[in-house]
Order: C-alpha cells, then structure tokens, then sequence
C-alpha cells in the first residue's frame, strides 16, 4: 500500500476517534433519555422566570379594552404584543386598586408612530399578505414616512392613535 494511503487512512481514523471521544465529553448526561432530546432542559424551563400574564388576567381589570378589542382588527392580537410583559402589573395591581402603580409595574402604552409600525410599516422583505386576525382579513400596511399628517394648529406630526383606536382600529 502506498505511503500516502496509509497516512491518508491514519489520518481519517484519528479523525473519528477525536469525534467520538470529544462527542462523549460535550454530550449532556441527560441526552437520550427522552429520545434524541436533552431531558435536563424540562427542568431548566420550568425554573425560568415567568414575564407574560396572558390576556385572560388582563380581562379581569381593562374589561372595557377586551370588549373594544373583541370586535377589532386586532382582536386576534394578545395585549402583551403591544403593551409588553404584565405578569408582574397582574400580580401586584390589586394592592394599588384605586391608587397609582409604581413605574416598575406600568406597561407600556405604545403611542408612538413607530409602535405601529412595527407591524404596519410598508416592507419590501415582508410577506405582502399577512392573515393574522380571526377573519382573516388582511393587516394593513402604509409607508409610515409618507403617510403622516400635520395637525392643523400646531403643525406637528399627529400620532397614529389620533386617529385611530388601537384597540378598535
């Protein structure tokens, strides 16, 4: 057998041996238990923290949003997706029932034009028909830079809540 063969096959050999042996060290214990699957990570996800209430605990106190969103193009939209994480505002707002919330348990009322364009700016790299409501209608989109409006009196840009209710777009 030529010399190049032989080293050509050595090398290969030590090759998969490295594999095995650095595929045994990095491997999880825990792989394989539950199929090709880390079974450790079951655990390690039921201790991450919780940061989302779910918009079943946002209806027990904004009942009048859930019904103004019900029949809405964002009626398939969870309050979270615009107002953030709640679970901490769901646990603690009944101490401050009839109070004011401390800032760290205030959400986020986004009514800033670029809010709203996180899903309604016109995109080029953005699928053009996008069915995310229950009735499948279609979300619509606008050049955000192009479609705005001074207010008459002061000349500002007006806000896109201005004109439309988010909740009942």
């Amino acid at each position: 057998m030529p010399q190049h063969i032989k080293r050509l096959i050595i090398t290969f050999v030590v090759f998969i041996a490295l594999f095995l042996i650095m595929q045994q060290i990095l491997r999880p214990k825990s792989f394989g238990e539950l199929g090709h699957y880390r079974s450790n990570a079951i655990s390690e996800n039921i201790a991450k923290e919780l940061y989302y209430a779910g918009s079943i605990n946002c209806s027990q106190c904004h009942e009048t949003e859930r019904t103004e969103k019900a029949d809405g193009l964002h009626s398939s939209l969870k309050c979270e997706v615009c107002h953030g994480p709640g679970l901490k505002h769901a646990l603690y707002a009944d101490k401050f029932k009839g109070g004011s919330l401390p800032d760290s348990l205030k959400l986020q009322k986004p009514n800033e034009r670029k809010d709203c364009a996180l899903c309604h700016q016109r995109n080029a790299a953005r699928i053009k028909i996008l069915f995310d409501t229950i009735d499948n209608t279609l979300i619509h989109q606008v050049d955000v830079l192009k479609h705005k409006l001074l207010d008459k009196k002061t000349k500002v840009e007006m806000k896109c809540i201005e004109c439309h209710n988010p909740h009942q777009p």
